[in-house]
């Protein structure tokens, strides 16, 4: 995942909808990941578990780290229960749950995000924190 910072950005983009592609096979009924945390707050999922194909999930404060089979980590939060939403630091965990290191500061992922809100890819809806652009 070495090179531009984007990379790295578009790399945890692509795990988020393999996260929210696996959720949806698996749950039908859910269209977003805020809506599993909805199931889980109303007990109707336990805190931790495996959803199917090997995704584990664990939720958190205000999110959900989901772990893929082979040890990519995709954590997000969730904002007013409705919107995903992810900052530099959740990026640069993701590179370093599939390689030994992070090669970018986290100011250099917030700026790619923020090149990425500026192309209409991205939203920011917090200071920090970013969403995929609807």
């Amino acid at each position: 995942m070495t090179g531009e910072p984007t990379s790295e950005v578009e790399a945890y983009l692509r795990a988020l909808a393999r996260v929210r592609g696996a959720v949806q096979r698996c749950h039908p009924g859910v269209e977003r990941l805020a809506d599993l945390a909805r199931l889980y707050r109303s007990r109707a999922l336990e805190k931790s578990g495996t959803i199917c194909d090997g995704l584990e999930y664990n939720f958190h404060g205000s999110g959900c780290l989901f772990t893929e089979v082979g040890g990519a980590e995709v954590d997000v939060d969730f904002l007013d229960d409705e919107l995903e939403i992810f900052d530099s630091w959740r990026v640069r965990r993701f590179s370093m749950s599939v390689e030994s290191e992070s090669s970018r500061s986290l100011g250099e992922i917030a700026k790619s995000c923020r090149s990425l809100v500026s192309q209409g890819r991205l939203a920011e809806p917090r200071s920090g924190w970013f969403s995929i652009a609807e």
